[in-house]
C-alpha cells in the first residue's frame, strides 16, 4: 500500500515540478496603420459597444450575451461575454491617455480564470493616418504555465483577425477578412485536371499564380466542360517550415483524357465548412480562424485527410477583393 501511495505521489509531483520551473508569462503586440486620424480611432476603440462589429471572437458566436457599464466608453466603463464556446469574461477601461492610449483589465472567468493587462497606442503618422498597436501582456494560471509559449502566437492570429476588421469599420474600401462558419459538410468525389506541388509558401504562391489559369485556359481551349470550382488539395502540411504537399486542380468529367495535365480523382469525405470574403492575403488567418472554431467546438479534425481550399469566383471577375469568396474545408470525424 505505501508503494502505491509513493508511486502516486511522483506521478502527481513530476508534472508539478515541471510547471514550477515555468513563469507563464507572455506578451503581445501587433500593430497596423488605419487611414484615420488617432481621435477618431481611439473613438470607435473605447466605445465597447462597437466591438461587437469588429471583435475577432465574437464572429464565433454572434449571438454571445453581451451586457455593458452605463458609460461602456468612458474610465472605469466595461462590458462583459457569456458564450458557449467563447466563454465569459469582463473588459474594464482603466484609464485614458489623451488620444494616444487606452489601459485595460481583461478578466477572464471560463474556459480559465485569469487577468491580463491590455493596452492600446494610437500613433499619429506622417500622412495623417494612425499605426495602432493592441498589446496584451499576462501570466497563464499555474496549471496552464505550459501554454504560455504558444499563446503569443494564438494571440496575434487574433489580433491581426481583429485589427483588419477595425479597419473596415473606418475605411472605406478597405481590404477586409470576413470570416463565417457554415458547418458540417458532405464534399463529393470528384475528378480533375491537376498540377501537383511541393515546396515552400512562398513558391506555392507564385505556382498558383501560374498553374490555375494554364488550367483554365487548356479547358477552354479543348472544348472541356469543368464540373466545379478550382481547388487546392492539401496532402500535408508543416507549418513550422512553411512546406507544402498538394494538388491545384480543376474539376472535370471523369471521361476526361488530358496529355498536358494528370487527370487524379479525389475521394469526398466529411468536412466542416468555413467561408472567407476578402482578398486571397487573408487566407492564413482564414486557416487559423477555422481551426480555433472546432477547437470552440470541440470538433475533431481527422488530420490524416486532406484539406480544401475551394476558390468560388474569379477575383478577376470583381469589383473589390472584398468579394472573392475562398471556402476552406477541414476534414472530421
Amino acid at each position: 500500500m505505501t508503494t502505491t501511495l509513493i508511486i502516486i505521489a511522483f506521478i502527481v509531483a513530476v508534472p508539478l515540478l515541471y510547471l514550477a520551473t515555468l513563469d507563464g508569462e507572455f506578451k503581445v503586440r501587433r500593430s497596423l496603420v488605419i487611414a484615420s486620424d488617432p481621435k477618431t480611432v481611439f473613438d470607435k476603440v473605447r466605445d465597447f459597444r462597437s466591438w461587437r462589429d469588429w471583435s475577432p471572437w465574437l464572429m464565433h458566436e454572434p449571438d454571445t450575451a453581451l451586457t455593458y457599464s452605463d458609460t461602456p466608453d468612458q474610465e472605469d466603463g466595461w462590458y462583459t461575454w457569456d458564450g458557449k464556446i467563447v466563454g465569459a469574461g469582463k473588459l474594464t477601461h482603466v484609464q485614458f491617455t489623451s488620444n494616444e492610449m487606452i489601459e485595460q483589465r481583461i478578466e477572464f472567468k471560463r474556459p480559465f480564470k485569469s487577468v491580463s493587462k491590455v493596452w492600446w497606442e494610437f500613433e499619429r503618422t506622417d500622412n495623417g493616418t494612425t499605426r495602432v498597436h493592441w498589446n496584451m501582456a499576462g501570466k497563464m494560471p499555474f496549471l496552464f504555465r505550459f501554454m504560455a509559449k504558444k499563446m503569443p502566437n494564438y494571440i496575434s492570429k487574433d489580433y491581426d483577425t481583429g485589427l483588419y476588421m477595425l479597419r473596415g469599420e473606418l475605411e472605406t474600401d478597405a481590404e477586409v477578412p470576413r470570416i463565417s462558419f457554415e458547418g458540417p459538410a458532405e464534399v463529393p468525389s470528384q475528378t480533375a485536371l491537376s498540377i501537383h506541388f511541393e515546396g515552400h509558401l512562398e513558391e506555392l504562391k507564385k505556382a498558383m499564380m501560374d498553374g490555375f489559369p494554364r488550367l483554365g485556359a487548356y479547358v477552354d481551349e479543348n472544348d472541356f466542360s469543368a464540373t466545379g470550382y478550382p481547388f487546392t488539395i492539401y496532402h500535408k502540411v508543416d507549418l513550422r517550415k512553411m512546406h507544402f504537399n498538394c494538388d491545384m486542380a480543376l474539376p472535370v468529367p471523369k471521361e476526361t483524357i488530358s496529355s498536358e495535365f494528370e487527370v487524379k480523382s479525389f475521394l469526398g469525405g466529411h468536412y466542416y465548412k468555413t467561408t472567407l470574403q476578402g482578398s486571397y492575403d487573408f487566407l492564413e488567418l482564414a486557416w487559423y480562424q477555422a481551426y480555433a472554431h472546432l477547437q470552440m467546438q470541440k470538433i475533431k479534425p481527422q488530420h490524416k485527410g486532406a484539406s480544401l481550399e475551394v476558390y468560388e469566383n474569379d477575383p478577376a471577375t470583381v469589383n473589390h477583393s472584398n468579394e472573392i469568396i475562398t471556402s476552406i474545408y477541414i476534414p472530421i470525424k
